[in-house]
């Protein structure tokens, strides 16, 4: 099992929400298995500085933002692809420093 983590700038609500995906990778092929959100942090509006970073505890809670991140991704790429493609680049930076 491996983890993928991923930092959701939610622009319009004023926060950041770190989202921690565990997935399988199996000859070339990611399969998730859970889209877990790990905290979020508030940002005052004026300021534009970190206010508050409070920890996801309840089972609703990464439910709901889990969809919501789901719903926000606004790119042709399925999260499975995107995945991929960071193990990709991965092995090359480890070939390339052997």
């Amino acid at each position: 099992m491996h983890s993928y983590r991923i930092v959701w700038e939610d622009e319009a609500k004023a926060r950041e929400i770190e989202v921690l995906v565990r997935y399988r990778l199996d000859a070339g092929v990611v399969t998730v298995n859970e889209i877990r959100p790990t905290q979020v942090t508030l940002y005052d509006v004026a300021s534009k500085r970190a206010s508050r970073a409070l920890p996801v505890h309840t089972a609703k809670g990464r439910q709901l933002l889990a969809e919501a991140y789901l719903a926000s991704r606004e790119t042709e790429i399925s999260l499975e692809e995107e995945i991929l493609a960071a193990h990709a680049l991965l092995d090359d930076e480890i070939g390339a420093a052997v």
